[in-house]
């Protein structure tokens, strides 16, 4: 099955329009160039990636906005027979430490119980929960200096 994801994503890159979709096996495979977007889409769900223009425009729930000054580099959004999760992807010149501070803020204010926190060295976590839902963020410091974030979004928000 690797093999024909593969050769259909070869065919997709090889078209000469910016939107192109290709069937295989019951899976859905549509791309955009110039939007930056791709996707999988089969009977159980979808899966959306975003970068570029596209991700900047993603919606962000109130306890988990887009952290002041950051750049939004990706998008991951899936749903699965009925049940959806957003992955965001940030990048920042602030220390890891300051982008926990600053979402633990933003959790607790929300009212987010949050049972899991720690910053261990240039690495960061948090889990927060409410109403049966689950947020997670997590923040790296790269070595080129940007500090990333990934935050894992329940259900829309």
């Amino acid at each position: 099955m690797r093999h024909v994801v593969l050769t259909t994503c070869l065919l997709l890159a090889a078209c000469g329009s910016s939107e192109k979709s290709a069937t295989v096996a019951g899976a859905t495979f549509t791309s955009d160039e110039s939007k930056g977007t791709s996707s999988i889409t089969t009977e159980q769900g979808t899966i959306r990636v975003a970068d570029g223009t596209d991700a900047t425009k993603v919606v962000m729930p109130g306890y988990a906005p887009v952290y002041p000054g950051a750049s939004v580099t990706g998008v991951v959004e899936t749903e699965n027979n009925g049940r959806k999760l957003k992955m965001v992807t940030l990048s920042s010149a602030d220390p890891v430490a300051k982008v926990v501070e600053f979402y633990k803020g933003t959790l607790n204010k929300e009212g987010w119980k949050l049972p899991s926190s720690l910053i261990s060295g240039e690495t960061g976590m948090i889990s927060g929960q409410k109403d049966g839902k689950e947020v997670s963020i997590v923040v790296s410091r790269e070595d080129d200096g940007k500090t990333n974030m990934v935050i894992s979004i329940p259900d829309n928000g």
